[in-house]
Parts: C-alpha cells; structure tokens; sequence
C-alpha cells in the first residue's frame, strides 16, 4: 500500500475515479510550510497561456499550511500516477510527512513541479476549481474559502 498526497482536482474522489485511479481509504491532512499555488505550466501546448495548473511551493520562513486529501491505495497504481503527472519531467515524486486532522502523522508521496516548468504568471480556471469544490467535505472552511476566492483567468 502507499499512501498518495493531492492537492488539486485530485482531492474530488469523482475525478480520481475517472483516472481509473482506486483507493481504500482517504484522509483529511494538512502540510506545514508549504503552500498550494498555481503556477504550473499545462502539458497541452494548446492551453490558454494565463492557465496555470495546482502546484505546492514551501511558503516563506517556513510559517503557514495547506491542506489536502491522502489516499491510501495500491502501489500497483504508482506507475499510473506517475505518468498522470508526467513524472519525472513535468512533476517531482517526493516523500513527506503529513498531520491528519486527529494530530497523528502519516508519510506519503506527493507531486512538487519541477524547476523550469513554473511561472508566476499564472491563474486557475474556473472548470479547475469547480472540480476543487467538489472536495468541499475534506476541506475546513476556511481553507475551502480561501480556495473559492482565488481569481481565475477566465
């Protein structure tokens, strides 16, 4: 079993189902010192130039977290995550440590964009956060707002 990290569309069980992507269990989990961004340059060359895709970058002094959704499932869909995300030349896998909302720790992989394929430049869509939305119950409120709020380029 491995336990899968997302911080995106992702984290709407709809979406990971539509990947093919199955899972036994997943947790409401928070990040410390990181913060969700989107900056990610899309794969598609077709794709309007101000879209930018969910990518996590370390926030500033270390202070501050985001949350997610941790999945637990089997490592026979690793390979398919991985080309998902395109990793290893669009996204990085990494091992982290995550808190679950009871105060426990779990470790977990996660996709970080590699360097070179950022730009600061960059907005969601609204079709991204809709997706977002539907993951509304694995979220606090505040959090889920603050997603809400974020400007969109379109």
């Amino acid at each position: 079993m491995i336990n899968f990290f997302t911080y995106g569309e992702l984290m709407n069980p709809k979406v990971m189902e539509e990947h093919g992507l199955q899972y036994n269990a997943l947790f409401c989990v928070s990040l410390s010192a990181w913060r969700l961004v989107f900056n990610k340059i899309p794969f598609e060359e077709n794709a309007p130039p101000e879209l930018g895709l969910a990518n996590i970058v370390p926030s500033q002094n270390g202070l501050g977290m985001m949350e997610g959704v941790l999945y637990e499932m089997d490592e026979r869909y690793l390979p398919q995550l991985d080309e998902l995300h395109r990793s290893p030349k669009e996204y990085q896998r990494k091992t982290m440590r995550f808190t679950k909302h009871d105060f426990t720790s779990i470790s977990g992989f996660v996709y970080v964009a590699r360097e070179g394929t950022t730009s600061d430049n960059l907005r969601p869509s609204k079709a991204i956060l809709q997706k977002i939305r539907s993951a509304k119950k694995n979220m606090q409120m505040l959090y889920f707002s603050r997603l809400m709020n974020m400007p969109t380029y379109d």
